[in-house]
């Protein structure tokens, strides 16, 4: 199909195709890409709110509280699947690359520059290894994204939506909120002309932002010092790294997302690909005295807001990237138009071509290799497995069974042991007092092996990733063995100990 059959073309065919091909790359991805640590726990307490319970009072939880109740009412309808979860994150994957290929057409003014965008937006590994999971990147992403795409509409209310979009997105990851600024200046941009309208299209942003994040208020009031310290203070606690060490780090991943001294697989050649091109259309607009577009402005805070957790992961980029999509892609347009030039169509051309042509790699990384964490090789089948395992040793009297990964027990009729339902548990109750411990739901390891020692639970899931998060696997197995419980069961290098039947209560 020529570009000139694609302007030609209904909207409804050419958008219905992109959403067909996306889903054929997302589908596949999320059914078949390697387990995330953090999933597990976000699908959990996704379960336990639709239990009745509520985040930060009742669990620790160190997120804003959007997301499990968004993807906990989904699963009620679907039913509790890790495969019902990630095809809701597919389907949000979706909608965001059709609202950014639309964004696009309207900026580049042809169809076929949306087109590439979505093709680009696709096949890009930061898309395609972490939307289609269950973790605060998609839904915060879309969310922002929409906020900002609704401003390319002539509704009165344009800005109000945008706000309570904005707010939305920071229910669900908090440090989004730093786009706020670039939305702001966008605003004071815009509306120059009349002082007046941009006062109240300014009320109306503020409005709609502070009606997505009032809920929080009902949060902050129960216990105010939790609350807190699942969105904040968890955060200064985390990492072992110093000041020193952070900044280090920090730019590590930097240099690794720009594949200098190292790489982070096709995650570092096509981010660098998209950077030097939103560089050069930065260099471009300032050279022509143009104002910055608010793609750029978005970017750019999105980009330096997600250096501010220690450590820093590359996967934390996936969210400013479609923003940086947007930009490199009407930024060719701008070239094509301006140029004829055969040598530079032929640099994009190979420039486009070496961006599709690395993905396969992360692809097979994802879903075949080791994931981006070298202990972590969970596959959905054998968590599910796992799972299977664990609800043929649970017994309705007795729920309640302990994984330190709780990933294991999302399908399962069993409950997770109080004070487990995040895999860091352990890890930040060593680095707060037993009193905090306890006012944030932390188990202790004082409290883990009192309830080894009083049989609170017939299984326990253990493997070689406890490592990983602080916890001797020697340890806890040792301890299992000397207070009675036997291997009952592994698989694929996970575990399972129960208690013999004399031993039950």
């Amino acid at each position: 199909m020529t570009p000139t059959h694609l302007d030609q073309a209904r909207p409804v065919v050419v958008y219905g195709l992109l959403a067909i091909f996306m889903a054929v790359v997302f589908v596949p991805m999320a059914f078949f890409r390697l387990a995330d640590d953090d999933e597990g726990t976000y699908l959990l307490v996704s379960r336990l709110v639709m239990h009745g319970q509520i985040p930060f009072h009742d669990f620790f939880y160190p997120q804003m509280f959007l997301l499990p109740y968004v993807y906990g009412a989904w699963m009620k309808l679907v039913g509790y699947s890790w495969y019902g979860a990630r095809l809701l994150s597919v389907i949000f994957s979706i909608v965001l690359g059709l609202l950014l290929s639309r964004q696009v057409v309207g900026l580049a003014g042809a169809r076929v520059w949306g087109v590439l965008a979505a093709v680009l937006f696709t096949f890009t590994s930061l898309v395609f290894g972490w939307y289609p999971l269950v973790k605060t990147l998609v839904l915060p992403t879309l969310l922002l994204f929409t906020a900002y795409a609704v401003l390319s509409t002539t509704s009165r209310w344009r800005w109000a939506a945008s706000g309570l979009l904005i707010g939305l997105a920071a229910d669900c990851r908090l440090y989004v909120i730093a786009a706020v600024p670039a939305f702001m200046l966008e605003l004071y941009r815009t509306e120059r002309e009349d002082p007046k309208r941009r006062l109240m299209q300014l009320a109306r942003f503020g409005i709609g932002l502070l009606l997505a994040l009032i809920p929080n208020e009902l949060f902050v009031l129960i216990e105010p010092n939790t609350f807190l310290f699942n969105i904040v203070g968890n955060q200064m606690i985390r990492s072992d790294f110093g000041f020193r060490d952070g900044i280090e780090q920090k730019i590590n991943t930097v240099e690794q997302l720009l594949g200098i001294n190292s790489a982070d697989g096709a995650i570092s050649v096509q981010f660098l690909i998209l950077f030097l091109l939103n560089l050069a259309s930065w260099v471009s607009d300032a050279r022509s005295r143009a104002r910055p577009p608010l793609a750029s402005t978005i970017a750019v805070s999105l980009m330096l807001v997600s250096l501010v957790p220690t450590p820093v992961y590359t996967q934390y980029f996936c969210i400013p990237l479609p923003f940086l999509v947007v930009t490199a892609v009407v930024f060719l347009a701008k070239l094509a138009h301006e140029s004829s030039s055969a040598r530079l169509r032929h640099v994009l051309a190979s420039l486009t071509v070496l961006y599709l042509l690395v993905s396969p790699f992360d692809v097979y990384r994802y879903t075949l290799g080791r994931e981006l964490d070298p202990w972590s090789t969970l596959r959905l089948t054998t968590i599910r497995a796992v799972s299977r395992a664990i609800d043929r040793e649970v017994r309705p009297e007795r729920p309640f069974a302990i994984s330190l990964l709780p990933a294991h027990l999302v399908e399962t009729k069993a409950s997770i042991l109080p004070g487990l339902e995040n895999h860091f548990a352990l890890m930040f109750s060593r680095r707060v007092t037993p009193r905090e411990a306890e006012q944030f739901r932390l188990m202790t390891y004082r409290a883990l092996v009192w309830h080894l020692q009083q049989h609170t639970v017939d299984v326990i899931v253990l493997g070689d990733w406890i490592t990983a998060y602080g916890t001797s696997s020697d340890w806890i197995r040792q301890l299992s063995i000397q207070n009675g419980y036997v291997l009952n069961q592994r698989i694929a290098g996970i575990e399972i100990y129960t208690l013999p039947p004399d031993a039950r209560r």
